[in-house]
């Protein structure tokens, strides 16, 4: 039978240095239909950028107020630093309420991962080279042919997110056990393959799975009761100031067989690339389709290809931007 699936998207950011969070919801029910549901933001992704933000306005003054100092010890976080970035992404989850909830020793590893972010942002490591705005138009048209680039711009609002172009992978760890009814360590392999499907993609970044969750980028943990009905998994992940993705959660539902375990998580995999929907049904990245979708389709490579084109943060790909 075909799953019925909804998902929810939040997302926000700054004018130049943001931290941007992206949760998708994924319910299952009965009718064969998979859809989607816009997205909204939240004002405590607002703050949490803001943070980001004053950083490194922060260390800026410091540099015209101290030039004595070395760069090194100018571009550095200072404790109070780290402290606000620890208190607006606690805010900022717990603003959330039932819809998303991380465990405390996963919490600790993403403010590591956004620490990180804004090391790289404060000492310039993760600058974003901009073209200028025709340049960007005539960069999304030349690579819309045979993708869904348009569609999936239009509904993120022109915003694009993606992993800077990286050799070492980006480490996932799918969590090998759990207490969770109906775990089953037979969802284990699955997942771990939905992952490694994007690898055969050449965009620039590459999955690769690792056993210590501590050391991982994304992390896709088991819950047998979703916060909605039928809900087949969520993830939540975020960007650096420069809109870098620094780490990604993803939460499978245990109530579910292996194919359809599978198949959400092999579209899950796309939004932690960065990827958002296909107004095609037989694609991976579907907004809305029928049954199952078992392997990436052109329209999805050709996506993923273009999206990995372009640089992070807002693109003006209609005349009118």
């Amino acid at each position: 039978m075909g799953k019925h699936c909804l998902a929810t998207r939040r997302a926000s950011r700054t004018v130049d240095c943001s931290d941007r969070h992206t949760s998708f919801s994924c319910r299952a029910g009965p009718g064969g239909v998979i859809q989607w549901m816009a997205r909204t933001p939240s004002i405590g992704e607002l703050l949490l950028g803001g943070v980001i933000v004053a950083l490194v306005g922060f260390v800026g003054s410091q540099v015209l107020a101290s030039p004595r100092r070395t760069v090194r010890e100018l571009r550095s976080l200072t404790s109070r630093d780290s402290v606000a970035i620890v208190t607006q992404y606690r805010s900022q989850i717990a603003s959330r309420g039932d819809q998303y909830s991380a465990p405390g020793w996963l919490t600790h590893v993403h403010i590591a991962r956004l620490e990180a972010a804004a090391q790289r942002d404060v000492r310039g490591t993760d600058r974003v080279s901009r073209p200028s705005p025709d340049s960007l138009r005539a960069l999304v048209a030349s690579l819309e042919t045979g993708s869904y680039l348009s569609a999936m711009l239009a509904e993120d609002g022109g915003i694009v997110s993606r992993w800077h172009e990286r050799a070492e992978p980006i480490r996932v760890w799918v969590q090998p056990q759990s207490s969770e009814v109906g775990f089953s360590p037979d969802l284990i392999g699955p997942t771990r393959r939905a992952f490694t499907a994007w690898n055969d993609v050449d965009i620039g970044v590459a999955f690769e799975l690792v056993d210590d969750s501590t050391q991982a980028d994304v992390h896709v943990t088991w819950r047998a009761k979703m916060p909605k009905a039928r809900q087949l998994g969520t993830t939540f992940r975020m960007t650096g100031g420069a809109g870098w993705i620094a780490f990604a959660h993803v939460q499978l539902s245990t109530a579910y067989d292996i194919y359809t375990v599978q198949n959400a998580a092999r579209h899950e995999a796309g939004h932690v690339l960065g990827l958002d929907h296909s107004p095609v049904m037989q694609d991976i990245m579907a907004a809305e389709t029928e049954g199952r979708q078992y392997a990436l389709t052109d329209r999805d490579r050709a996506t993923a290809l273009a999206l990995y084109h372009l640089p992070p943060g807002r693109i003006p790909f209609k005349t009118d931007d």
